[in-house]
């Protein structure tokens, strides 16, 4: 598999990453930044009208990041597939995975309005 680039610019500043399309997306009214459940990863976005998110995905092995992730969690894919996609896009990225949970680590270039980012699965 290889590391999937693109830019992405989400209507609602905001896009997923899941196992399956028809998942909650895990939100707060109160606070910003990456929203986990156990199904789905709400990452924000950079806002749409300022331009795109330049967005990195690709199986960990293949991933080079220097620091810690901002979010790193073990997200169910019960038809071992990692979809990227928002509110109004389908899909931006797929990948195939091995198992059906799978860890998706995020690295962000800022806590809220994030204009780059990498999800690495595996």
């Amino acid at each position: 598999m290889t590391v999937q680039h693109m830019s992405i610019a989400p209507e609602y500043i905001s896009f997923y990453v899941a196992g399956r399309r028809d998942v909650d997306v895990p939100v707060h009214m109160d606070r910003q930044g990456i929203f986990v459940s156990d199904d789905c990863v709400n990452i924000p976005a950079y806002y749409w009208s300022d331009g795109d998110t330049n967005v990195t995905f690709g199986p960990y092995s293949e991933i080079v990041e220097a620091r810690k992730p901002d979010s790193d969690t073990v997200l169910n894919t019960p038809n071992r597939e990692v979809i990227l996609f928002d509110a109004n896009e389908p899909q931006y990225a797929i990948a195939q995975v091995p198992y059906t949970k799978t860890r998706i680590r995020v690295w962000m270039d800022h806590p809220v309005e994030p204009s780059n980012v990498t999800i690495a699965w595996g």
